[in-house]
């Protein structure tokens, strides 16, 4: 019977050149057109029958046939197969030439995102060295090293990135590596369980492409410098200098344009960051604007690479041991010390056993350079709490002349269902302020791969530079050329419960003992069909863990080999080796895991389920909908990023949004639909929340805001039941205390680091080349930052807007706006002349020309007219000043003849607000609490608009409100510390 759909025995056989050529399957398959499993059939079936020819079907010998004729060796094979006819048939060897060039062609301007290896891998004579070391190096590569188990279920990252065809690996090695022959099976036993051609294809069998780089370049005994592409030509480019301090700044792209060479180069630096372009996309963008803007554009990659970061050469990579994961460091030997593991580098780099590192002194260096005038300069107002420099314990180790950093080590999955995870160890240094500590996250470590990693061998590192640093210290030059010496601790470490036990060497959560600062033992509950462990508030009590006596448990645990551990300690911690770092005072219960993820979604949830419709705090359906419309009328201020969503969506929310819902919404929303008595419970933990995230709290206020989360935790069992105590509710106990020793909540908490986990899993998504592609555009990312500080001074809106938007980094430059230290304008300016009320308003009957503006920016916060507001609809236009609530209207700069006598012709620039009073209305929000004898719904103020307009200085401003109105009536709250320029 015929065959149907048929591979021409033609496209078989280039398959079969194209292959020996040393071009890898993805490769073959997109230049044939055909199938990857195709081509994998196709070489197999050559390899093991020496044709490509269809045989007969009676003919054709079978897997379990023990006579079957044993193959050619690699001579006879190449004397036969379809190799001899490259070299006898002149037209077909043209044919496969033009095949070759062709697919050259193609794979170079391919421009789809999801390419091969060879799009992504760098390749080319210009790198290797000519056809024969391409093809040497390709045969070296795909030949690999099987020192490492063949039977293990552990799959690194190499399973992750690029399928390499899995039967000729050991045929290579034997040839090779002769002296191995006799630890491997008998050669005729392996070609009798070769693969069979009908097998289906593996694609889980893959490889590191940064590998391929290094041995690439590599020659014996050399270390490798540089992991980027450079198949570009070595010649200067004439933009090569326009970066150059003595380059010529103000020259701009034409005649009569406002952008110069200089910013337009950024914003194309900043563009292929953003949206991380192909080689092929990034090639066909230059000549686009080499066609409009002739001289102003780079002739090659070579200097968009050669100037957007110097990552490569300062990255380490350090491997870990295949089978057992113990740390190997960066010159691994020839055997682990642990399991006696066989090892070699290229097998190590080949099937991804590393992780990336980038040196704490190297970053620290630069960008103390760039803000070290910053060094604790936080705001402070007497005794009161505020950022982390107000803590107990960070006041207790403060020492000259060093620096201190808050350390996360979160896991984040790639996606939902996928078993890879990114594995950051990401830094922040305590003594700036919160608003640069932000825009100044450390990456130190990043893993990637399945499940997680050993934390011994993943920490190792991390500890041991941070040894150096707090001993010897590290040497960097201030911008005034002054040699400093700075010594360098860890004292915080923000993550979510779960990974905090792992860390800590904890029982987790749902064991006896579980919490981590205390010696609460829980107890376990029927909920639903099974089991679950709650924390009820105990009357008596419950003793808080210190260090000293969690090292004497985990001796006692080792020494006695206890399986279970004693009192939630399983053993020693590998931080108890991070110099002055408290493995108990040094965790913190983070309200973003604990509160935004834990506690809210979990009773919004009970309140809304429907197996708890009998309740008295279920909502109904039509509640729900009034929610859900209530919540798509507010307009929020930038500093809630998102907007509202329904309450319907809430599986979807992220920890900002419960974390707005909570703090703003809710107050107003759910104070005529959910039950009154719930209401009141609600809102004690809303009031404490409002105070541990206030600007500055008092130790008064501290204390209101812990005896508010103990009664809203003792009475959990008593309204929801004893099974909703859960671990979280839990929790809320500790964040006083750690308010008392770090500062407040939002001071170490993990939003720091949500955007840089989210740049992470974006960086992941878009790139096969995962780790070094990902290390590269972070670091890249923060140049470009410090570039656009530099370059981006004195050019217009227009461009510092376009390149805070491309960076995401807000705010960069203040330029011809600036006003004073704390205050600039955004937008360009109109000028006009007061009105008679303005000038009542100043108290002035003087009319200076003043120039009106939409925004201006007062210490790191927004600040919007009532007209911007309603256009962009987000309102930002409400404040709270010396002198009550004013909701703005316009915002204008006076310049005036100065009365300082500097210069005869200066001028004194001063920014005023003008807008109108709220009033406090005649009934306020009362939430009367017996126990603390105060109003817990004091943040919450209800007020009515006026006619009376005011004037505001810029050192007038106390901070900014939100304003929600809910059936006419208008309610204004202080915002809380949720989010920083």
């Amino acid at each position: 019977m015929p065959r149907g759909s048929e591979i021409p025995e033609g496209i078989r056989s280039t398959a079969v050149d194209l292959h020996q050529a040393g071009k890898g399957y993805k490769f073959i398959s997109k230049t044939l057109k055909i199938p990857p499993s195709t081509v994998r059939s196709i070489i197999v079936k050559w390899k093991r029958f020496n044709t490509v020819v269809t045989l007969p079907r009676s003919g054709r010998p079978t897997k379990a046939n023990p006579r079957r004729k044993r193959r050619g060796t690699p001579d006879e094979a190449n004397a036969a197969g379809p190799a001899s006819d490259k070299s006898g048939d002149p037209d077909k060897q043209k044919d496969i030439s033009k095949v070759l060039a062709a697919a050259g062609n193609a794979d170079s301007n391919s421009s789809d995102p999801e390419r091969s290896k060879e799009d992504r891998a760098p390749s080319g004579p210009a790198l290797l060295g000519g056809d024969k070391e391409m093809r040497d190096f390709n045969s070296s590569y795909e030949e690999g090293d099987n020192t490492g188990p063949s039977g293990s279920d552990e799959e690194p990252m190499s399973s992750f990135l690029f399928a390499r065809p899995t039967g000729e690996a050991e045929d290579h090695e034997r040839a090779d590596h002769p002296e191995r022959a006799g630890d491997r099976e008998d050669p005729e036993e392996k070609d009798a369980s070769m693969v069979d051609e009908d097998a289906e294809p593996s694609d889980t069998d893959e490889e590191d492409p940064l590998a391929s780089y290094i041995f690439a370049r590599e020659g014996p005994g050399e270390k490798h410098k540089n992991w980027a592409s450079c198949d570009d030509a070595p010649e200067e480019d004439p933009m090569e200098h326009i970066f150059d301090p003595n380059f010529d700044g103000e020259r701009k792209i034409y005649a009569g344009s406002s952008v110069s060479v200089r910013a337009l180069l950024l914003l194309l630096l900043a563009f292929l960051l953003k949206h991380d372009l192909s080689k092929a996309a990034t090639k066909d963008l230059l000549a686009l604007l080499k066609l409009l803007l002739p001289g102003c554009i780079p002739s090659s990659l070579r200097f968009l690479k050669k100037h957007v970061t110097d990552v490569d050469n300062k990255t380490e990579l350090h491997l870990y041991c295949p089978r057992c994961e113990n740390y190997l460091g960066i010159d691994p030997g020839t055997e682990c010390g642990v399991c006696q593991q066989r090892l070699s580098k290229k097998s190590l780099l080949e099937k991804a056993n590393y992780f990336l590192v980038m040196p704490l002194e190297t970053q620290l260096r630069k960008i103390l350079t760039r803000v070290h005038s910053k060094l604790g300069k936080h705001v402070t107002r007497g005794d009161c709490l505020s950022d982390i420099n107000s803590g107990g314990e960070y006041k207790h180790d403060e020492q000259e002349g060093s620096i201190t950093l808050t350390f996360t080590c979160d896991s984040a999955p790639l996606l939902n269902s996928s078993k890879f995870s990114v594995w950051p160890i990401l830094c922040t240094i305590n003594e700036l302020p919160y608003a640069e500590r932000c825009r100044n996250v450390l990456l130190h470590t990043l893993w990637f791969g399945k499940g997680k990693p050993l934390l011994q061998c993943f920490f190792t590192p991390f500890i041991n530079e941070l040894h150096k640093l707090s001993h010897e210290g590290f040497t960097w030059e201030d911008d005034s050329g002054l040699e400093l010496n700075t010594r360098v601790t860890a004292k915080v470490c923000v993550c979510d419960s779960k990974a905090r036990s792992a860390v800590q060497n904890f029982q987790p959560f749902s064991s006896e003992f579980g919490c981590g600062f205390c010696y609460h033992k829980g107890e376990l509950v029927q909920k639903g069909r099974g089991f679950s462990r709650v924390y009820p508030v105990q009357a008596d009590g419950c003793d808080l863990r210190h260090m000293a006596e969690t090292e004497q448990l985990a001796t006692l645990v080792i020494e006695n080999g206890y399986p279970q551990g004693q009192m939630g300690v399983k053993g020693h911690s590998p931080l108890l080796l991070l110099p002055s770092f408290d493995i108990i005072k040094g965790f913190i219960p983070d309200y973003m895991h604990s509160v935004c993820l834990g506690v809210v979604p979990e009773l919004v949830n009970l309140w809304l389920d429907p197996l708890y419709a009998r309740k008295r705090f279920h909502l109904s359906p039509q509640s729900l909908k009034e929610l859900d419309k209530a919540l798509c009328a507010i307009q929020p201020p930038d500093e809630i990023r998102q907007r509202p969503r329904r309450l319907s969506d809430r599986m979807h929310w992220e920890a900002s949004e419960w974390r707005a819902f909570a703090l703003l919404y809710s107050p107003v929303l759910l104070s005529k639909v959910l039950p009154k008595l719930y209401y009141k419970h609600w809102m004690l933990l809303v009031s404490s929340l409002h105070v541990l995230l206030s600007q500055f709290a008092s130790q008064e206020e501290l204390s209101c805001a812990e005896l508010c989360l103990v009664q809203f935790v003792s009475q959990v069992q008593s309204l929801y039941g004893l099974e909703h105590c859960s671990f979280n509710c839990h929790l809320l106990m500790h964040l006083s205390d750690c308010a008392r020793s770090w500062g407040l909540l939002w001071a170490n908490s993990a939003f720091v680091y949500r955007d840089v986990h989210s740049r992470l899993l974006q960086l992941y998504s878009r790139t096969e080349s995962a780790s070094p592609h990902t290390f590269k555009q972070f670091f890249s990312y923060d140049e470009m930052i410090r570039r656009g500080s530099d370059v981006l001074k004195d050019v217009s809106a227009e461009i510092t807007d376009l390149f805070s938007s491309m960076t995401s980094c807000g705010i960069l430059t203040k330029s011809s706006n600036y006003i004073s230290e704390d205050a600039f304008t955004l937008g360009c300016g109109s000028p006009r002349s007061l009105t008679v009320r303005e000038l009542a308003a100043l108290q002035s009957k003087d009319s200076w020309p003043v120039t009106e503006y939409s925004r201006f920016v007062c210490r790191d916060t927004l600040v919007t007219t009532l007209d911007y507001s309603v256009s962009c609809k987000r309102n930002n236009s409400v404040i709270e000043t010396t002198g009550g609530f004013v909701l703005v209207e316009s915002v204008v700069v006076l310049e005036k003849p100065c009365s300082c006598g500097k210069a005869s012709g200066c001028c004194c620039r001063e920014l005023v607000v003008f807008g109108r009073k709220l009033l406090l209305a005649n009934s306020q929000p009362t939430i009367q609490n017996a126990q603390l004898d105060r109003n817990i719904a004091k943040f919450l103020v209800r007020v009515r608009s006026s006619e009376e307009v005011c004037a505001v200085a810029c050192q007038d401003v106390v901070g900014k409100c939100f304003v929600m109105e809910q059936k006419g009536r208008l309610y204004v709250m202080r915002m809380p510390v949720i989010a920083s320029l």
